[in-house]
């Protein structure tokens, strides 16, 4: 018996002493994370048009030779990614792209850079927009100075920003 309180009494020491260091480190913690508030974040947020912003006028010839323009997504939501050709980003998210425009998802890629043969060849089954940098006609007019970056564009020609192929596939879908 006396062995049962013994290992109780230092079981309850021991869950005594891990909630005193939990509390040690949650405060400690909190500590960082103000002060990592107050020096901004490291990078910067994806930029481009505001969500519920018209869709600038613009109009360009894809590597195919279709001319894509403001109305090419026609009456159904439909999605534009930016993509550059020196993003290693960019290289990883294409393919998800390719495969939603590919499945029906109407939409069509821009393209910043030179070469860039690998995106290009991933992306071979989308209409195409070359830019020689991201301050082409379209990558102006989106403001687009993050990349990859995704609009899904309504119907009424409204933007809605999104991070990912995968949440423009939610939008649309909607």
């Amino acid at each position: 018996m006396e062995l049962v309180v013994v290992a109780l009494v230092v079981l309850g020491l021991l869950v005594v002493a891990n909630l005193l260091l939990t509390g040690a480190v949650v405060r400690r913690l909190a500590a960082h994370e103000r002060k990592f508030a107050t020096l901004g974040s490291a990078y910067p947020a994806p930029g481009g048009l505001a969500a519920g912003s018209k869709v600038p006028a613009f109009a360009a010839e894809t590597t195919d030779g279709r001319t894509v323009d403001a109305g090419f997504l026609g009456d159904k939501p439909g999605v534009i990614g930016f993509f550059s050709t020196t993003c290693p980003g960019c290289l990883e998210q294409a393919p998800e792209f390719a495969d939603a425009v590919a499945s029906g998802t109407p939409g069509f890629a821009v393209v910043s850079g030179e070469g860039g043969a690998e995106l290009l060849s991933m992306l071979e089954s989308v209409p195409v927009v070359r830019e020689p940098d991201s301050g082409g006609p379209i990558g102006a007019g989106f403001e687009v100075d993050t990349f990859p970056s995704f609009f899904v564009v309504e119907g009424d020609m409204v933007v809605s920003a999104v991070l990912s192929t995968a949440e423009a596939k939610e939008l649309v879908a909607k």
